[in-house]
């Protein structure tokens, strides 16, 4: 397992970043000028806290504690994102940036624990097999604006190469743009722009502060599936499956290996049989059970070790969230 997972991926990866898209519109997504109400997330879509049936019901491991969970990761991007709008505005610019939280995360932080030791709720599995429920669910398109080259530059603090007609040149990375101007409309333009100016003011933790604390989610996993007691229950899970017809599978994530469906492509008899019986036996050896105590273990020894650090995350963290409910109006 990665230390991080694609969904929190995508959510901490730098907000500066994001916000930048609207300055790189993929040639598939609609542009707009315009500067209509930014839509608002709908928290009732947002993943629990733990998970809410199956064999991971109410599971949560120690490092939880400290990771920022994906209501903070909504509540600090949108901070940033509104701050970073009000900023654009005292340049006499209307700009209208990504809203976050329109296509919820399936998991609640890095740990991802509805899928951490691979499937847990049989429901699902018997319609998804091992795909996921939300694949299924219509996504929000968002309408980016295409900024032309003052808005780029107020907003990141650097100019963007021009394509022809002086326009901006779409999907150009960052490394490649030069300092802004010094002004517009009289006023200085900040450093990194009206992005870096949101970043400051907020102060959330950084992404390598977010890496470090998904690193230690890592080392956790990889070293749980190493103690005497997980390799017992694999062996036993495995045998649980090949009497049930599935031979050869030494532990969960190669049954989910040994599937090889299009993507896009619905989950067939074939596949949803093995997911059952992949749930089914982990049910029978208490597998999932014996995973979660020996990776607890593991994590509180890590907290304990990196405790003074954690503690700080977790307090930078908390006041971002405070700090950027307040600029929400919350």
């Amino acid at each position: 397992m990665n230390a991080r997972t694609p969904a929190a991926l995508a959510l901490t990866a730098a907000t500066a970043a994001v916000l930048l898209t609207a300055c790189a519109t993929p040639a598939n997504q609609a542009r707009t000028t315009g500067a209509a109400p930014s839509p608002v997330a709908d928290t009732k879509t947002f993943p629990p806290s733990a998970p809410e049936r199956g064999l991971a019901k109410g599971l949560n491991l120690p490092l939880e504690t400290y990771m920022q969970d994906y209501a903070d990761t909504v509540t600090i991007g949108n901070g940033k994102r509104l701050l970073a709008e009000d900023c654009m505005k005292t340049y006499g610019l209307d700009v209208q940036l990504p809203a976050y939280g329109l296509n919820p995360s399936p998991t609640e932080n890095d740990a991802n624990m509805e899928r951490r030791y691979g499937l847990t709720d049989r429901e699902t599995a018997a319609t998804y097999g091992y795909g996921l429920a939300g694949d299924a669910k219509p996504r929000t398109k968002q309408q980016f604006p295409q900024l032309d080259a003052v808005q780029t530059e107020v907003l990141t603090g650097r100019k963007a190469p021009t394509g022809q007609n002086g326009s901006t040149a779409p999907n150009t990375p960052m490394e490649a743009r030069e300092k802004a101007r010094e002004s517009h409309n009289g006023k200085k333009i900040h450093e990194r722009g009206c992005s870096g100016w949101a970043d400051q003011e907020i102060n959330a933790p950084t992404d390598d502060e977010l890496t470090r604390i998904s690193e230690m989610n890592g080392t956790s996993f990889t070293e749980s599936m190493k103690t005497p007691a997980v390799a017992a229950a694999f062996k036993d899970w495995s045998v649980c499956m090949t009497g049930k017809g599935h031979p050869g599978l030494k532990d969960p994530f190669e049954a989910a290996r040994s599937v090889n469906r299009p993507e896009g492509a619905p989950s067939d008899q074939q596949e949803i049989a093995l997911a059952l019986a992949e749930i089914d036996c982990k049910a029978e050896t208490g597998l999932i059970g014996t995973w979660f105590t020996e990776e607890s273990k593991i994590q509180t020894a890590i907290i304990a070790e990196h405790r003074p650090a954690l503690d700080s995350f977790k307090n930078k963290n908390e006041a971002a969230v405070s700090e950027a409910g307040k600029r929400m109006g919350r």
